[in-house]
């Protein structure tokens, strides 16, 4: 590596264009610097960024899960409550069909009671 001294003996002995590299090779540096930290700001930005998206994206992974939960849950209890309707129904539609046959029995007694001497009425031909 040069030394101080050469350096400057260097830029003084080089003339304008020995002055002029050294301005270059400085500025490069500077540059350099500059980008590096412009870089590394932007991937800041960029991870913290990321973070806050996993973030919304696991809330409303979270919020989906638990919907779908009570969905599921809700579909249940309706199926349980359609089940039980049903079987009332059933239990009705029996019952209906014991008060239909009682029904038809009592019509016959009825019509027996209200024809003299139990006989049935004869048409005249």
């Amino acid at each position: 590596m040069m030394g101080e001294a050469q350096l400057i003996e260097l830029l003084i002995n080089g003339g304008a264009n020995a002055a002029f590299a050294g301005f270059l090779l400085w500025q490069f540096f500077y540059q350099q610097k500059r980008l590096d930290e412009r870089d590394r700001r932007a991937e800041e930005r960029e991870d913290a960024l990321r973070q806050r998206y996993d973030t919304v994206i696991s809330m409303y992974q979270d919020k989906e899960e638990t919907i779908r939960v009570s969905i599921v849950n809700e579909i249940s209890n309706l199926d349980t409550q359609i089940d039980a309707i049903s079987r009332k129904v059933d239990d009705l539609a029996n019952k209906l069909g014991g008060i239909s046959t009682l029904v038809n029995e009592l019509k016959l007694r009825e019509m027996v009671r209200s024809t003299p001497h139990g006989l049935a009425p004869q048409s005249p031909i």
